[in-house]
Parts: C-alpha cells; sequence; structure tokens
C-alpha cells in the first residue's frame, strides 16, 4: 500500500490540477485570455474614461478645439486570499479508509470553494455605476443590453461586441430548447445564443435578472506565489489554488487547508448593463 503522505503529496497535485483546468476553462469562456499574474501590492481599478469630443467649428489662425478624455478609476481592487481549512478525526480515518475520510471530503470542499467564487464572479457585475434596463422578456432585456453595450463600446473605440448576458437557472432552462449546452467550473452556458452572446446559468443571480458585460471586460488576476513553500503548500504556475496536507497531533486530526489568491474583475463599468425582466399581470 502507498505510504499516506505519498498519497496526500499526489492529492495535492490532483487537487490544484482539477481546480485550475476548470477555472482556466471558464475564464477563456469569459474574457478570451489566460489568468493574469498581479505584481506584489499591485492595486486594480475599476475604471471609466471620461470626456467628448470637441466639434466646434475650426477658425482659421485661432487654436483647434481640444478634446479631453480623462481616465477615472470607480472603485479599487486588490487580489484577495481566501483561506479554508478541513479536519479529518484519525478516527475517521480507520473507519472509512484515507480515501472516503480524506480525498471525498476533500472533493466536497472544493466543490463549496467554486461556489464560493461564482458569488464573487457575479459581485463584480452589481456594482456602482451600472447602467440599468429592463424588458419584457429575457430575449428582449438581453437585446437591449446587447445594444446599450453596443453603443459604449463604439463610444469608447473598443471594436466588436462579444456580449456575454448571466442568468439565473430558472430563466437558463427556458432557453435551452435544442442548444449545445457546455460546462466549465460548474456553470452551463450557450454560445452564440439568440445572436446576441453567450448566456451563462449561476443560482448566484437572482431569477428574473439579466447582468451583461463584453467578454474582454472580465480578467482575472491572481496573487503572487512567495512564501508557499513555507507552508509546504504545493500550487502550479497559475497560483490560482494553494493546497497542503498535515497532521495536527494535539487534536489527532488530518488537516486539508488551501487558498485562493485570485479575483475576477471587471475593468470598465460602462461595459456592464444589469437587465429586470418586467413582471406580467
Amino acid at each position: 500500500m502507498p505510504d499516506i503522505k505519498t498519497l496526500a503529496a499526489a492529492r495535492n497535485v490532483d487537487l490544484v490540477d482539477t481546480f485550475t483546468k476548470s477555472i482556466t476553462k471558464l475564464s477563456m469562456m469569459l474574457s478570451a485570455c489566460e489568468p493574469i499574474k498581479a505584481a506584489a501590492g499591485e492595486t486594480l481599478h475599476h475604471k471609466k474614461i471620461t470626456g467628448k469630443l470637441a466639434t466646434e467649428e475650426y477658425i482659421e489662425g485661432k487654436d483647434i478645439p481640444v478634446s479631453t478624455y480623462t481616465w477615472a478609476d470607480v472603485t479599487t481592487y486588490e487580489v484577495d486570499i481566501k483561506h479554508y481549512r478541513k479536519q479529518t478525526p484519525l478516527q475517521e480515518i480507520k473507519k472509512r479508509g484515507y480515501d472516503a475520510a480524506v480525498d471525498k471530503t476533500d472533493a466536497a470542499m472544493l466543490s463549496d470553494i467554486q461556489r464560493d467564487i461564482k458569488k464573487s464572479l457575479v459581485g463584480v457585475l452589481g456594482g456602482e455605476g451600472v447602467t440599468a434596463v429592463t424588458g419584457k422578456s429575457l430575449t428582449a432585456t438581453a437585446a437591449t443590453a446587447w445594444a446599450t453595450l453596443s453603443n459604449a463600446v463604439e463610444d469608447y473605440g473598443f471594436g466588436d461586441v462579444e456580449a456575454v448576458f448571466f442568468v439565473n437557472p430558472l430563466d437558463f432552462a427556458k432557453q435551452i430548447g435544442e442548444s449545445e449546452v457546455f460546462s466549465a467550473f460548474g456553470i452551463s452556458y450557450i454560445e452564440n445564443w439568440a445572436g446576441l452572446g453567450t448566456l451563462v446559468s449561476t443560482g448566484t443571480v437572482t431569477a428574473g435578472t439579466v447582468y451583461a458585460t463584453v467578454k474582454n471586460n472580465i480578467k482575472v488576476y491572481t496573487a503572487p506565489t512567495d512564501g508557499d513553500d513555507l507552508f509546504d503548500f504545493y500550487t502550479d504556475e497559475s497560483g490560482l489554488i494553494s493546497v497542503s496536507h498535515s497532521a495536527t497531533l494535539n487534536s489527532i486530526t488530518y488537516d486539508t487547508v488551501a487558498y485562493t489568491g485570485f479575483v475576477f474583475f471587471a475593468e470598465y463599468v460602462d461595459f456592464i448593463v444589469k437587465g429586470t425582466i418586467a413582471a406580467t399581470a
């Protein structure tokens, strides 16, 4: 039988690999870019461009009318370190075996960590300055949100709109029909939905609400991995999650400790729309 410490080391690798592949797939679906490594102490900014094009008629010999545009930092973020710990008593390992007592409950904890992260993802879309729209149905509301995003993107000169919409599973289920449904990080989604963009299903959105943004607006920033080796954490080059297993003698328990070091970040507040599906009588 393999040594339990060897099993634990292998399990660290497996947990990190499973988590990283899943969230990288989600990141690619949302933003078409790999997670970005933040420098130590780096501050991230939720941005808004303010200004207006000067269109006054030029008078010969006079100064050309000046157009001034400035960056405004709406909200400031830092990469957040979130800590998680699970204890498995020795008695449970003796009773159920290592696989059931440790590995299976590790998987359950990882699933709950993913659920916590999904809440934070939707949380970044509901902040101050988000544009609000309404519609009589999900499709109508999403279409208005898409048009609003199109105007904003055109104003900024940022190219084509690749929209992504976040809705509750109850609203999502009505749209499935014969569409092919994909999955990433425990989130279901439909590509090229209604010709508008990607439709994402998550229970962290309230039924009747639609959040829309431009794909490239969503970034994933990760923390540096400095210090992980001091605590025997295993991580990979992405730094999305670090995991360690160790024995605690004074309680005769086996601890699974993990932390995530990243933040989902919507870079431009003007590229976020919150839609409300109007209730019908």
